[in-house]
């Protein structure tokens, strides 16, 4: 797995704390750790983890989650290209994620021993690896974890932009399919802290993802679930 350039995006607003501990989890299996800060107060500081941490303010509102994680996938691949990387390996997590040890190198090379686009771990405790290459719904034991997935990098699959808060996660799972393939990979779930926690502050959050279960449903012709 020599020679891979890695990173992790990961959006944020506030939850600070939340955040430190999701940069602590994964800081030393990447690269480089690029911070999506929309609006945060205080903002995002990046010292703490002398240079392994970019922050890139993006300060718009309401949230369009898709666009704030293809920022960071554009300045991850700028970051892989600048490190001279034929191969990168981007980690897209949620602000209330942990991963265990080993959670970056476990995907990157069940990923690699495949030919999918995209790889995420199996939260159900599932035993197989199960590569879905069909754009359809699945077992939903079996569904994308939207806050923490890989993507190959040299894809250059983006999230659709359409999908501002919902849904943007099965949409780039099913393209993901029509690629190569989505891999499920048991034995390395993540601790998700605070699901919805955003969407529950906010309501005009739930009236969007009712937008864009509609959205995804013109797209593809149903919904994942």
């Amino acid at each position: 797995m020599s020679g891979i350039f890695r990173a992790a995006v990961i959006p944020t607003r506030n939850r600070h704390d939340l955040l430190a501990d999701c940069i602590n989890s994964v800081a030393d299996q990447v690269d480089r750790v690029i911070v999506i800060d929309n609006l945060s107060d205080p903002p995002i500081d990046p010292e703490p983890w002398h240079g392994k941490v970019f922050v890139a303010a993006v300060p718009i509102d309401p949230p369009n989650i898709s666009q704030l994680w293809n920022i960071g996938l554009a300045l991850a691949d700028a970051a892989a290209h600048r490190a001279g990387a034929t191969e990168w390996h981007i980690a897209v997590l949620n602000s209330d994620v942990v991963v265990p040890a080993g959670w970056v190198m476990a995907l990157s090379m069940a990923m690699r021993g495949s030919p999918a686009a995209l790889a995420y771990p199996d939260q159900h405790g599932g035993r197989d690896v199960l590569l879905h290459t069909k754009a359809e719904p699945i077992d939903l034991r079996q569904r994308i974890t939207g806050y923490a997935y890989m993507l190959r990098g040299e894809t250059g699959l983006r999230l659709d932009e359409d999908l501002a808060w919902w849904y943007g996660d099965d949409d780039i799972d099913w393209r993901a399919r029509e690629q190569g393939g989505a891999l499920l990979v048991p034995g390395i779930p993540v601790e998700h802290r605070c699901p919805n926690g955003s969407m529950h502050e906010r309501p005009e959050l739930q009236e969007q993802a009712g937008r864009d279960r509609e959205t995804f449903a013109r797209k593809w012709g149903r919904t994942p679930w």
